[in-house]
């Protein structure tokens, strides 16, 4: 039997205003990059990683695993080979300057989103559901960013998120800095896909060794609901010119009770972009791009899973019927593990009322109306 091992303590450094974890997915500590290596809690985790079972840190990729079959743990392993390694040697960089963006998505946090946090620093009813910082933006201490700056020749992969990274002048700064000394680092750019300088599609197309992962959760005036800031017209652009243009993508897609009753539209556009990309035999084999997804994180008032029983049904008959779509074998696996979890949770009345104040106040401070997600879709398999 083969032991559970995730490579990210050994390689990888995640780093935001609140400190630096081993991923996204683990508690952050208030340590500077530089002692990030020999710190005494990443040793103790890397010990606790080698014994061969799921440190508690680790419940969220356990979790996804059950119920997808992949994680952040699934595609690390891939990415380094399925190689086992027990001493810290850090070339992989997850670097989220600050959380400036354009974008206040309802499954995002202040931490991510300057807007969410405007929003929530003098609104008593989003402080119930969203953490208060001190200030609107929060930024990351200059001298990881000078870290980064004097170290990219040994960074293999350098993932630049946010916040948006292609609003931050800081993550143009380091990128222009790997293309003039051309070096060969991996830069992997997670976005909402709604730029408009040209400075990023020249970036594509000089730069042989750049990674998109576009965040996409619904399609059209969905999407404008889901993720407050989309204007459809120009996201759909972009998405499809990095469809036909980019060396290496995905889309990601997180799976919440906002979206459940719109995935066939998503699906159907995606697997219309997959058929666009120039590399149809590239890293993701004949799909060209890969479409991954994620349950939404806690709290549970946005779980997918979690609906009255007449709008539970109506979704597990969406899902069912999105499931004879011309799919690829991941959303297959998507799918098939999001009924699952429709069947088996039980609907918690409590985390429902929250559900309904949180989109409520939302959508009175928006102008929008978020039941609209509820109605089912029309598409074509």
């Amino acid at each position: 039997m083969t032991t559970w091992y995730c490579p990210l303590p050994f390689k990888h450094a995640f780093i935001t205003s609140s400190g630096i974890s081993a991923c996204c997915q683990t508690p952050q500590q208030p340590i500077e990059l530089e002692q990030w290596a020999d710190s005494r809690h990443l040793k103790q985790f890397q010990e606790e990683i080698l014994t061969g079972h799921p440190p508690k840190q680790c419940q969220g990729c356990v979790n996804q695993e059950k119920t997808t079959g992949k994680s952040l743990r699934t595609d690390s392993l891939q990415d380094y080979n399925h190689q086992r390694f027990t001493e810290s040697d850090i070339d992989f960089i997850d670097y989220r300057a600050n959380n400036i963006c354009n974008f206040k998505c309802r499954s995002c946090e202040p931490r991510f989103s300057h807007g969410i946090a405007n929003e929530t620093k003098n609104n008593l009813i989003l402080q119930k559901f969203h953490a208060v910082i001190n200030q609107k933006i929060v930024s990351v201490t200059d001298s990881n960013a000078e870290w980064i700056r004097q170290n990219l020749p040994q960074v293999k992969r350098l993932m630049l998120t946010g916040g948006e990274p292609t609003l931050m002048p800081e993550i143009r700064s380091i990128v222009e800095r790997v293309v003039y000394d051309k070096l060969d680092t991996c830069i992997m750019i997670t976005t909402n896909a709604s730029f408009e300088d040209d400075f990023w599609c020249e970036l594509t197309r000089i730069h042989d060794n750049v990674h998109w992962t576009v965040s996409l959760d619904a399609v059209g005036p969905a999407a404008e609901i889901i993720r407050h800031g989309t204007q459809w017209s120009r996201v759909e652009r972009n998405v499809r010119w990095l469809a036909a243009n980019a060396a290496s993508m995905n889309v990601n897609t997180v799976i919440s009770g906002l979206n459940i009753l719109q995935l066939g539209s998503l699906l159907k556009f995606v697997r219309e972009i997959q058929a666009e990309s120039i590399f149809p035999r590239g890293r993701h084999g004949k799909n060209g791009l890969r479409h991954q997804s994620t349950m939404v994180l806690p709290p549970n008032h946005l779980a997918a899973s979690n609906l009255p029983p007449a709008l539970k049904q109506h979704a597990i008959s969406h899902v069912t019927e999105c499931l004879t779509m011309d799919l690829d074998p991941e959303q297959t696996q998507m799918l098939q593990g999001l009924l699952t979890q429709l069947h088996e949770t039980k609907f918690s009345p409590m985390a429902w009322h929250r559900n309904e104040i949180f989109n409520n106040e939302l959508d009175r401070i928006r102008g929008q109306n978020h039941v609209k997600l509820y109605e089912k879709e029309t598409f074509t398999n």
